[in-house]
């Protein structure tokens, strides 16, 4: 990737450093030319963000299958113009206006309260050019298309925009909010950790001069250590070869006093060896003579001493020679002898030489996660589906009962005997599976429909056309099946991509299963691994966890996914695709607000419904 200054990044692809061609925004909200991510490697569907790392998936479509930069580079405004702040109010609100006349910007409430007191209903006022940032935009509805009128309040349960007529007919009981003040309010958020980024940038611009100082050091440093192992080395050598002088010569002089020892005593032992000579050969002239010259007389007195005095002789035995031997023995010499003499460089790591401290700066909090009601609920619950408003359908052994926030039971009735799951179809239609076909109450008669040709089936979902899915554990096939027509198709899952570990995943005798807004299909067969296929059966995305057990799934009004794990006590959220997006709950701190969770469900407010071992039901907001 091409070398540039990160304020080149607002105008410049992050990888040509070149104004942009054709920008596309990722996943993880970086921008680059379109020909510049078609350079990149793609491994296994992704593609990783130059910037951040982030794998980016990619589908058949390759790089053009990736959003365009929804706003052009045209423009080149500074902060200061695209975050103009209130001068009116203490609330720090995005200024939208200018009053020309006080000469002070205005954000949306001060603006309308501006044109409504006396003292200033005549000022002329200005929008900021914030208010008409990005015309290309304004292809989007800003009016509602039913009733002709500007959107003024955003529906919560239902993430959808309202005008006055709409929150007065169909969205009557919602929760809904100010529009321009909840946008006020989002952009403050936003605000807030950009100028908590702009503060880390302005950190790690330090941070970069402190790391080309501390280059600096290492360079001194290292050059200090050469000069001193040099210097060592030389001093080495002159005592080694001093050192090996001495010892030669100590040696060489035992080897000539040793010899000279030697000498002295071969001839000390010559002279003796010719003295034993003389002896013997005298003896043996004389004894001779004895024999030869005596009289008898002579002889037979003198044989007892002669023969005696010879025995004597030959019993006497000649010293030995002895000399010294020189071996000359040397230790081995290896270069670890010469290391360990030597010494060696030490490299350890030096943590923490440098770390940017970031500023710690007010967060407004994003997305809050807050518990609003809670009850016991004491039977063992199967499934919960949600109701009209702020209720939940509860399913126990025998009895559905129909539920508010407060745990107060608006009205039960009994399903049939058969009963294993409930389904919701909609917020008044429930259906109940039997393990071969599904049964609904209508009235004081029960309508069966959603026939399967096999037995004990395991059911799924009811998908965006009505249809109903069920699993078929022999074929290892997903069968679509309508109301009263059977089977429509079969569905096998398949792992092109090899998405899994293992792919016989539907083994359990139950399996949860949801749909997404996209029509993507949510599985889980109460085990360690969550699956996100395509309406086709194709795995585009696993979800993992180890030692997991995945007991609850939901989709929220804003297409995200929510999997409850059941032995880790832990609530996620994922994209509509199968990505993690983020811990919404979990024990970490063992305050138990989530405890082995059994189920979960959205209700129409938007509030997440958790039931869990403790038999306890509890509702949390989090958007």
């Amino acid at each position: 990737m091409a070398q540039g200054k990160y304020s080149d990044i607002e105008s410049k692809c992050g990888i040509c450093w070149s104004p942009y061609t054709e920008p596309r925004l990722l996943d993880c909200f970086h921008t680059f030319c379109t020909p510049c991510l078609e350079k990149l490697d793609v491994n296994d569907s992704y593609l990783t963000c130059p910037l951040c790392r982030t794998k980016i998936p990619i589908s058949d479509k390759g790089v053009s299958g990736l959003k365009s930069y929804p706003f052009n580079f045209e423009r080149s405004q500074s902060d200061n113009e695209l975050t103009d702040i209130c001068e009116f109010c203490f609330d720090e609100n995005i200024a939208v206006a200018k009053c020309l006349d006080c000469k002070i910007n205005l954000c949306t409430n001060c603006r309308d309260y501006h044109k409504k007191i006396k003292t200033s209903h005549s000022h002329s006022l200005e929008k900021l050019k914030l208010d008409q940032l990005d015309k290309h935009n304004d292809n989007s509805a800003h009016e509602c298309k039913e009733h002709k009128k500007e959107f003024t309040l955003f529906c919560k349960p239902c993430n959808i925009l309202l005008c006055s007529e709409c929150s007065e007919k169909a969205h009557r009981f919602h929760d809904f909010q100010n529009l321009a003040i909840l946008i006020q309010a989002k952009k403050k958020m936003l605000l807030a950790r950009t100028a908590s980024l702009k503060s880390r940038i302005s950190v790690l611009g330090n941070t970069t001069e402190r790391i080309k100082q501390e280059e600096n050091n290492s360079y001194k440093h290292c050059s200090i250590v050469k000069k001193d192992m040099i210097a060592h080395a030389t001093s080495i050598k002159d005592v080694f070869c001093n050192t090996v002088d001495v010892l030669m010569n100590e040696n060489l002089a035992i080897i000539d006093n040793v010899k000279k020892k030697d000498v002295k005593a071969i001839d000390t032992y010559l002279n003796e060896i010719e003295t034993e000579q003389l002896s013997l050969a005298g003896l043996v002239k004389t004894t001779e003579d004895f024999i030869t010259r005596s009289s008898e007389k002579q002889f037979m007195e003198d044989f007892y001493i002669i023969g005696r005095h010879l025995d004597k002789v030959l019993n006497k035995t000649v010293n030995p020679l002895n000399l010294h031997e020189l071996k000359y023995k040397s230790g081995e010499f290896k270069k670890a002898t010469i290391e360990k003499l030597f010494g060696q460089i030490n490299v350890c790591a030096k943590d923490n030489v440098i770390t940017p401290l970031y500023p710690e700066l007010p967060m407004p909090e994003f997305l809050p996660v807050k518990e609003r009601h809670s009850f016991k609920f004491p039977h063992k619950i199967i499934d919960i589906a949600t109701a009209n408003n702020d209720n939940m359908w509860i399913f126990t052994e025998n009895l559905v009962s129909l539920c508010n926030h407060d745990g107060v039971v608006q009205s039960t009735y009994a399903p049939i005997a058969e009963s294993k799951r409930m389904l919701r179809k909609s917020a008044d239609e429930l259906w109940f599976w039997t393990g071969q076909s599904a049964v609904k109450k209508v009235k004081t008669n029960h309508l069966e429909g959603y026939k399967v040709p096999f037995k004990n089936g395991l059911v799924g979902c009811f998908i965006q056309n009505g249809n109903l899915l069920v699993y078929n554990k022999d074929e290892k096939e997903f069968y679509e099946v309508s109301e009263q027509k059977g089977v429509q198709q079969k569905i096998k899952i398949v792992d092109p991509k090899n998405k899994l570990q293992n792919t016989d995943i539907f083994t359990s005798e139950n399996i949860l299963m949801a749909e997404t807004k996209n029509s993507n299909l949510v599985i889980s067969s109460l085990k360690k691994t969550v699956v996100i296929a395509d309406k086709h059966g194709t795995i585009l995305e696993a979800f993992e966890r180890p030692n997991a057990i995945f007991r609850g799934i939901a989709v929220d009004n804003y297409g995200q996914i929510l999997v409850a794990d059941f032995e880790n006590d832990f609530i996620d959220i994922l994209s509509e695709d199968g990505v993690f997006q983020r811990n919404l709950l979990n024990n970490v701190n063992n305050d138990r607000i989530i405890y082995s969770t059994f189920h979960i469900s959205i209700d129409e407010w938007g509030l997440l419904w958790v039931f869990n071992e403790e038999k306890t039901m509890k509702m949390f907001s989090y958007q």
